[in-house]
């Protein structure tokens, strides 16, 4: 077996002398002569056209080209493909026929079958003796030429190209186009042709993102998603994003250019700016509807206080009694309509503050059970009215909750109007806490109503918002209950989420973060 070297490709062992072509100037010089040609076109051949070797009668090899010795230091199991050449049989083969020779080799690499197909022919020195013998290879994987798997790849990539958004570029050295696909057709309204020539920096509209694009160039290393901006036929700045890389030649290292690929971005980039104009004037007049609901609701105070006032002062007759019971009716009206018309006043300032965050929690140790029984007191009278039975559910030993005793009151009264107000006569309301598995504190507003249908749960979270939101609705109220309280909730970084079914009721989940439980790791946490 003999152990192949491949050699730098040398012309003198197979007695060729190539003369070196200068370059004609149409000045001073004629053309080359057809001889000269000739000699050049072989050379070329030779040295870059398909896998030749040269061996002397003993099969050393001698001479070598570039793609011969590609394929001798290909690898494959066990070593190079060049190891594995029996050289010295061939050239006794040859020596006894004094003819050409075949070979078929198959190689394992990888889990694929490598073969090389050979044809040597004898060389004789111009006296007639035997000169040794010159090679002829072609390299197959998997039973198919290597041409055609080069031509199968080459078809995968065109397709890949013809089938990406983005147009795709190269460049030599000096970043001329040397190569523009058809893609920059509806990128910027040219034809390839327009482009081939023309300097990649010329393209660039603005000096800053040249200056950039310039000084990303000359790191001669791979970079991604480089903006840059370009005018196209019809003088229309457009935006793109570019990917590139610097190419090398493989023998002298030297940079031949560059290659890369453009993304259009300009509607994308349209599109972004229009929802952030749209947000930013959302937020604006979210501003503007906040400040002004404040404004209003202040300078509604003033005169409703005036009114409350004095109805009370005619209602408890401080000044002399009201003798006509008609008027008495009224006075209690106008008194009971001003504190309704007051309680909508200060939701509609906490939504409000909560939306522009300016609300505040002042904190303090509450008693759940304290807190259970203020709100139930609340309602007492609403409850006997509506003909409703409202059950307390609470645990032995809950602990305390470090809150605002009067926000989580709010919440709980929210909570519990809703659902005597959608709970008919004969129904049932259930007001519970527990301590979940994860250690958070839940407190439960639960009702045998006439429920949410599963489309209007997120809607009546929102301002304003009611599953009945018509004029002719049969219950009235300002919808901002729900709302108030998930926002009340929401500062003490909890939550509240509604469960419902339609026709048969309601549950209200509050949620308190276990960071918030005073003395509570003792417990054992009930579902």
């Amino acid at each position: 077996m003999n152990k192949v070297t491949p050699l730098a490709p040398s012309f003198a062992s197979a007695n060729v002398v190539i003369s070196q072509p200068k370059v004609a100037s149409p000045a001073n010089e004629a053309a080359p002569s057809p001889t000269r040609l000739t000699d050049l076109f072989r050379q070329e051949l030779v040295e870059f056209g398909p896998a030749m070797m040269m061996c002397d009668p003993k099969g050393q090899i001698t001479w070598a080209n570039a793609a011969c010795r590609r394929i001798n230091e290909t690898r494959i199991d066990g070593g190079l493909i060049g190891e594995r050449l029996r050289l010295a049989e061939i050239a006794e083969e040859i020596d006894l026929r004094r003819g050409t020779v075949f070979r078929d080799w198959d190689f394992a690499a990888a889990g694929n079958i490598q073969r090389l197909r050979a044809r040597f022919e004898p060389m004789n020195e111009a006296n007639g003796q035997a000169g040794g013998f010159a090679g002829l290879f072609t390299l197959l994987q998997d039973g198919r030429a290597g041409a055609d798997d080069a031509t199968q790849t080459v078809d995968r990539h065109m397709d890949f190209i013809r089938l990406s958004a983005d147009w795709m570029w190269e460049t030599d050295a000096a970043l001329n186009f040397k190569l523009v696909t058809q893609r920059v057709v509806s990128a910027l309204g040219m034809v390839p042709q327009q482009l081939i020539g023309r300097n990649l920096l010329d393209l660039v509209a603005s000096d800053a993102l040249r200056t950039n694009l310039q000084r990303r160039l000359a790191k001669l290393s791979p970079f991604r998603d480089l903006p840059f901006d370009a005018e196209d036929a019809t003088g229309k700045r457009k935006l793109f994003l570019m990917s590139a890389l610097p190419v090398f030649d493989p023998v002298s290292g030297a940079l031949i250019g560059y290659r890369g690929s453009a993304s259009d971005i300009t509607e994308l980039t349209r599109r972004e700016e229009n929802l952030r104009s749209a947000k930013e004037a959302a937020e604006t007049a979210n501003r503007a509807k906040s400040q002004f609901l404040a404004n209003m609701s202040h300078e509604l105070m003033t005169p409703l206080n005036a009114i409350i006032g004095f109805a009370d002062v005619m209602r408890m007759g401080l000044l002399g009694p009201v003798e006509n019971p008609e008027y008495r009716s009224y006075v209690k009206d106008i008194h009971g309509s001003a504190i309704n018309l007051m309680g909508i006043i200060n939701d509609i300032l906490d939504v409000s503050r909560i939306e522009n965050g300016q609300a505040e929690i002042n904190e303090s140790a509450c008693n759940i059970e304290e807190l259970f029984d203020s709100v139930s007191r609340l309602i007492h009278d609403r409850l006997q009215a509506q003909g409703l039975t409202l059950n307390v559910d609470l645990p032995l030993r809950l602990p305390r909750i470090h809150a605002d005793k009067r926000k989580l009151k709010q919440i709980l009264a929210n909570l519990l109007a809703n659902a005597v107000k959608f709970t008919p006569k004969g129904g049932r309301i259930t007001l519970s806490a527990s301590m979940a598995r994860n250690g958070d504190m839940v407190l439960v507003v639960n009702d045998t109503g006439i429920g949410i249908a599963a489309e209007d749960i997120d809607r009546v979270m929102h301002p304003f918002a009611q599953a009945d939101g018509g004029l002719n609705r049969k219950y009235e109220g300002t919808g901002l209950g729900l709302t108030l309280s998930l926002g009340l909730a929401r500062l003490h970084g909890g939550d509240l989420r509604l469960e419902s079914t339609l026709g048969e009721g309601t549950r209200a989940i509050v949620t308190l973060p276990g960071t918030r439980v005073i003395d509570g790791n003792h417990l054992t946490p009930v579902k």
